[in-house]
């Protein structure tokens, strides 16, 4: 359990439900991107196929189906995922073909679907015939950061657990003590991932923080770019949670707090001179266009290029007001 980070109850759940035997015929994981469900999802399956008799079942990661698991080349484990953009109808009837088959190592066959909300309407319905009657030794986990784009027939069949970020306040303590990284750095890499673990590892290893350049949004004063940034925003979504920050550092200024609550200490100068541009509702307002907009396509289907571009034309249009 030592490398899952932030989900403790969860991986309880789970080693509660191994230890009984009563493991469901699919799981369904729901949590923001890189928030740690395929990292779950992966012990969870170590935990089935684990050859170490323990109370309660632990997932060894000495064994040799552990050790298989971690390499990837475990045979009664597949990953599942998009091609391109899609989950095709073709991946679900292979999947069909080889589930029926008994497992050739391990006690189940464990099938992880990941973003399972990009399955096209033709391969969810072909799902919906395993979920409705999976075989018994095997396990479909699927996993999704919006399970509004699943069908209610398809949440219905399958057992939830809710994933949720971490507090950035309790990332950034995990980023410094467990991995040795520079306090500031860690606060800003919390922030930016809005607390999902699996983003802050990541930039953490690329050497990555916040990007200490004033996005351009921010000094712009022609509405019609908002459609160029809208483009640049949905080819690099991460980005949004960026710019909370630094609307967030702009509301700071403008209310006169203390330099250190500041993320973006290095554009003090830049951002300061901003300052005048906004009034302090204006900054509240683009703070929560931004929330609004990220949650409408995260968590729903819509047009994420005009849920961008709304959202730019309004964080334009409100530069001066005051």
């Amino acid at each position: 359990m030592q490398d899952i980070i932030g989900h403790e109850h969860i991986v309880e759940q789970l080693q509660r439900t191994v230890a009984s035997g009563r493991i469901a015929g699919a799981y369904l994981f729901v949590g923001p991107p890189g928030v740690g469900k395929e990292t779950v999802a992966t012990y969870f399956t170590r935990l089935i196929f684990c050859q170490e008799e323990a109370e309660p079942p632990i997932a060894c990661g000495k064994c040799l189906a552990c050790r298989k698991v971690a390499s990837g080349n475990h045979p009664d484990l597949r990953f599942i995922r998009p091609e391109g953009s899609i989950m095709k109808i073709g991946q679900i009837r292979e999947l069909q073909k080889q589930i029926i088959y008994e497992p050739l190592e391990a006690s189940r066959k464990v099938y992880i679907l990941t973003d399972a909300e990009r399955m096209n309407a033709e391969a969810e319905n072909c799902l919906l015939k395993t979920l409705e009657e999976p075989p018994a030794s095997s396990v479909l986990i699927l996993l999704t950061s919006n399970i509004e784009a699943l069908l209610p027939t398809t949440r219905s069949r399958c057992q939830i657990l809710q994933f949720y970020a971490m507090q950035p306040e309790e990332l950034a303590e995990v980023l410094t003590q467990r991995f040795s990284a520079d306090p500031e750095k860690a606060t800003a890499i919390a922030i930016s991932t809005g607390g999902a673990i699996g983003k802050a590892l990541t930039q953490l290893e690329k050497g990555d923080a916040l990007s200490q350049e004033v996005p351009e949004i921010l000094k712009a004063t022609e509405v019609l770019s908002a459609f160029r940034f809208a483009e640049e925003f949905k080819n690099e979504p991460d980005r949004l949670a960026e710019l909370v920050m630094w609307y967030r550092d702009l509301l700071f200024l403008h209310q006169g707090a203390p330099t250190e609550l500041i993320t973006h200490i290095h554009s003090l100068e830049e951002l300061r001179a901003l300052v005048p541009r906004y009034s302090r509702l204006r900054l509240q307002q683009a703070i929560q266009t931004i929330f609004q907009t990220k949650s409408l396509i995260d968590n729903t289907n819509t047009n994420a290029t005009l849920a961008l571009e709304v959202m730019c034309l309004k964080l334009l249009q409100s530069e001066y007001a005051r």
